[in-house]
């Protein structure tokens, strides 16, 4: 059965050391700047804002992937004191507004960790594992919060500059959304390539 498009951002899925749970970071977390416009999305690729204000986590962009853009992690969340509600709120996106104070993020930050993303073309086959890729970052979801964030067909590059590698592509179970490995927008594995705790994995 064709696969349907329904793009989901990057979705945990184990690590590369096959351990069921990985690490994200609680203690400190992460921050997001409250003037930070840009919603970032449950399943969002982030940064580190390089044009300032610096020291704090911005969405990865389109093009992004440069020797001085490196991934940060995968984005699962925030807090922050709600200026509207009057209290401390937790949310699975940053929405863009209505923080007073900086955002306290949650991202899963381990460098050997795997996540589920489909593929924005495709399909991705066989021959694509080992290459590295980059996102195509979508509008976004306000009303679940998650992220549209799907992969770029993997290239053999030689800069390395690309956030992720592909690891794996999903075949079961078999009829499943994503599973079809001939049709476009199947669903794949891919670890971090260009990571600031992984080193840089040009191929």
């Amino acid at each position: 059965m064709a696969n349907t498009a329904g793009f989901f951002g990057l979705q945990q899925w184990g690590t590369a050391s096959g351990m069921p749970n990985f690490a994200e970071n609680h203690n400190p977390p992460y921050r997001i700047a409250a003037g930070n416009a840009t919603p970032i999305f449950f399943g969002d690729l982030v940064r580190m804002e390089s044009a300032g204000p610096t020291g704090y986590i911005v969405q990865w962009a389109n093009g992004d992937g440069s020797a001085t853009n490196i991934v940060v992690g995968v984005f699962i969340g925030c807090s922050y004191q709600s200026t509207s509600q009057k209290k401390h709120v937790w949310s699975n996106y940053w929405p863009g507004s209505d923080a007073t104070g900086d955002v306290n993020a949650f991202v899963v930050d381990d460098p050997n960790a795997l996540f589920r993303i489909q593929a924005n073309t495709g399909p991705v086959t066989q021959t694509s594992i080992g290459r590295v890729a980059d996102v195509v970052v979508g509008a976004g979801n306000t009303t679940t919060g998650i992220s549209t964030m799907s992969l770029v067909t993997p290239v053999a590059s030689t800069t390395g500059f690309l956030p992720l590698k592909l690891v794996n592509i999903i075949t079961a179970p078999p009829g499943a959304n994503g599973t079809d490995i001939t049709t476009a927008n199947n669903y794949v594995v891919v670890g971090f390539n260009n990571q600031q705790f992984k080193t840089l994995q040009a191929v």
